[in-house]
C-alpha cells in the first residue's frame, strides 16, 4: 500500500475524520487544539494520508523545544488511523511512520513522540518504537452519559453522593465564568495550591490564558459566600466533555465543593447532549487521592487504558545524547 501524504487538508475534512475515528473523542488531535498550540507559540503541522480520495490517517504534530535550538515532534493522542482490518492497519502505520520520520529529519527534530489513544501497544512495539513512559495519562475514567442523572447518582459511591449533599447544605454555588481572562488569577491561585498538595504539574499562566481563548471551553468555579473554593476547566468537542484541569482550596475542604462542582459539570454535559464525560486521568499509583475522588463517581466502571508514549527516532546520535542527559 502506498498512500499519498498531504498537508493541505481542509478543516471540515480534518474534523470529520477525527470525530469519526478517534477512540477518545479526538480533542487533542482536533483542529482547534492545533490552533491553541500555535497561539502559544509552537509550530504545528497537520499531516494526512490519503488512499485516493479517502482519508486513512491524520496526525497533528506539535514541535516541542529542547536546549540548543533543538526540538522534537509530539503527537498528542495521535496519530489517528481509520479502523481497518489488522493487516491493512499495519501497512497504514508503516506509511505513517515513514512520513513522520521524513518530516522530522527535514525539520531537524530529534525524534517523534506519539501518544495514541490505543489500548494495546503491540503495533508500536512491532515497529520498534521506544517506550518513553507517558505524557498524557495512560488511564482515565469515562462516564457514559446515556445513563439518566438518577442512575448516575445511584451508581456513585455512597460517600460521593453524601459529599454532594454536604456541599449543597453548605450553600456552595457553581458559577461559570463570563470573563475567564479576568478571573484566571483565581484559578491559578487554587491550581498552585493543589499542584503542591497532589504532586501535579502546573503550566505557565500564558498556557492557560491561551487555552481559555479557544471555543467550547469553560472556566467554572465553586463559590462559598462569593469566594472561589474550587475550580475547573472543561472543554466540549463533538459528543465528548473533558475535565481538563481542576483545583480546590484545602482550608475549605469540609465544604466538599469539588464534589458538587464535578456533578454540575456532568449535568451540564448531559444537558448539552454529550455522550461521554472524560475525567482526563485516573491512576491509583501516580495520583491516588485524585483518582479516589474521580472513581467515586463511577466505581463500577473499569478505567480506560492507553498504550502510553513511544518514540520514533529520527536522529540516533542526538537521541542517544538526549536520553543520556535525561537519565543523569
Amino acid at each position: 500500500m502506498k498512500l499519498e501524504k498531504v498537508f493541505n487538508l481542509n478543516r471540515r475534512s480534518w474534523e470529520e475524520f477525527v470525530l469519526a475515528n478517534a477512540a477518545d473523542g479526538g480533542l487533542l488531535q482536533s483542529w482547534d487544539w492545533g490552533e491553541f498550540q500555535r497561539s502559544y507559540g509552537r509550530r504545528i503541522w497537520r499531516l494526512a494520508w490519503l488512499d485516493g480520495n479517502k482519508i486513512i490517517a491524520v496526525a497533528l504534530i506539535v514541535r516541542q523545544p529542547l536546549p540548543g535550538r533543538l526540538g522534537y515532534f509530539y503527537l498528542p493522542r495521535g496519530p489517528i488511523i481509520k479502523s481497518e482490518p489488522r493487516i491493512e492497519r499495519q501497512e497504514i502505520f508503516e506509511n505513517v511512520l515513514s512520513g513522520l520520520k521524513k518530516l522530522a529529519q527535514e525539520e531537524k527534530a530529534i525524534f517523534v513522540r506519539m501518544d495514541p489513544a490505543w489500548e494495546g501497544d503491540d503495533i508500536l512495539i512491532a515497529n520498534e518504537l521506544k517506550s518513553s513512559g507517558q505524557v498524557q495519562p495512560r488511564s482515565t475514567l469515562v462516564l457514559d452519559l446515556a445513563e439518566s442523572a438518577e442512575d448516575l447518582m445511584k451508581a456513585m459511591k455512597p460517600k460521593t453522593r453524601y459529599n454532594i449533599k454536604v456541599a449543597q447544605k453548605h450553600g456552595v454555588k457553581i458559577i461559570t465564568s463570563i470573563n475567564p481572562q479576568k478571573e484566571l488569577s483565581e484559578f491559578l491561585v487554587l491550581m498552585k495550591q493543589t499542584a503542591k498538595r497532589d504532586n501535579i504539574a502546573v503550566h505557565p499562566e500564558e498556557y492557560y490564558r491561551k487555552m481559555l481563548e479557544q471555543p467550547e471551553i469553560k472556566l467554572v468555579f465553586a463559590q462559598v459566600n462569593g469566594q472561589a473554593v474550587a475550580t475547573a476547566i472543561m472543554m466540549f468537542y463533538g459528543s465528548w466533555c473533558y475535565y481538563l484541569h481542576g483545583a480546590s482550596a484545602y482550608e475549605a475542604r469540609e465544604k466538599m465543593a469539588p464534589y458538587l462542582l464535578q456533578w454540575e459539570m456532568i449535568r451540564e454535559a448531559q444537558n448539552r447532549g454529550c455522550k461521554h464525560y472524560d475525567f482526563f486521568g485516573a491512576d491509583p499509583d501516580k495520583w491516588p487521592g485524585v483518582t479516589r475522588f474521580k472513581v467515586g463517581f463511577a466505581p463500577q466502571l473499569p478505567l480506560t487504558k492507553y498504550a502510553g508514549a513511544y518514540d520514533l527516532v529520527a536522529n540516533p546520535l542526538l537521541y542517544f545524547i538526549y536520553k543520556t542527559i535525561r537519565r543523569s
